[in-house]
């Protein structure tokens, strides 16, 4: 009986070490967080140090967007000149014929250039992509890391801005414009931003004035002009 009460014993303290020591072997992770891949199967031992799994957060997605050096002044990005919030964005994940948003926040631009193009790297921060607090956001697809998307950031609001097509800026930056009297006049603008088809002005037209859009041969300042308005630019 007293061998059988001591195997008892030995063996209640074998099963109380194994909890302890399967608890020491639990691998909590210290944020939200999915697997990613694993590196360790069951009954494998482990080493101190041994990586055992990859996971990446849930809480957040990040983009990394290419944008021209130059097209940074028009967006807020924190830690530049204050604790301003970043530009928001706009995230589109096209499936087929649907297309699915996300709001996002401009967070960072990473240090490095790209030597080949010169381009910035602009970090936009998506928050719940995989739609674990957003139920509406639950229902479609999740914003898995390595997915394609389409980023619209917002840059900042320019007031009384004229906007032009390109092929109506001339040579040193000037203008034809037609005045009441059906002639040419050559002005000179001042432009904020040069986008692919527009040009946007800041000072040097007026409201209402007409801009001529031909390219005239020999055109000079008074030129008598015979306008035709396009329909479509009206």
């Amino acid at each position: 009986m007293k061998s059988a009460e001591a195997q008892r014993a030995a063996a209640r303290a074998a099963v109380e070490q194994s909890k302890l020591a399967l608890k020491r072997t639990r691998i909590v992770a210290p944020f939200n967080s999915y697997v990613r891949s694993e590196h360790v199967d069951a009954g494998q031992y482990v080493k101190s140090g041994s990586s055992v799994a990859t996971i990446a957060g849930t809480d957040e997605a990040e983009i990394i967007v290419s944008l021209p050096l130059e097209e940074l002044e028009w967006l807020q990005i924190p830690g530049q000149g204050g604790s301003q919030a970043g530009s928001s964005a706009e995230v589109m994940l096209e499936v087929g014929t649907q297309v699915y948003p996300w709001q996002g926040r401009v967070n960072r631009v990473l240090g490095d250039i790209d030597p080949r193009n010169r381009m910035a790297s602009l970090v936009i921060s998506v928050a719940d992509p995989f739609g674990q607090r957003n139920a509406m956001q639950a229902a479609g697809p999740d914003l898995a890391p390595g997915t394609f998307v389409r980023v619209l950031v917002k840059g900042s609001l320019l007031d009384k801005i004229t906007a032009i097509p390109r092929l109506a800026l001339h040579d040193d930056d000037t203008v034809w414009v037609v005045d009441a009297e059906d002639k040419l006049r050559m002005r000179k603008v001042e432009i904020v931003r040069r986008e692919r088809d527009e040009i946007l002005v800041s000072a040097g037209l007026e409201e209402g004035e007409r801009i001529v859009l031909t390219n005239l041969s020999g055109a000079a300042d008074g030129m008598l002009l015979r306008p035709q308005v396009s329909e479509a630019r009206q």
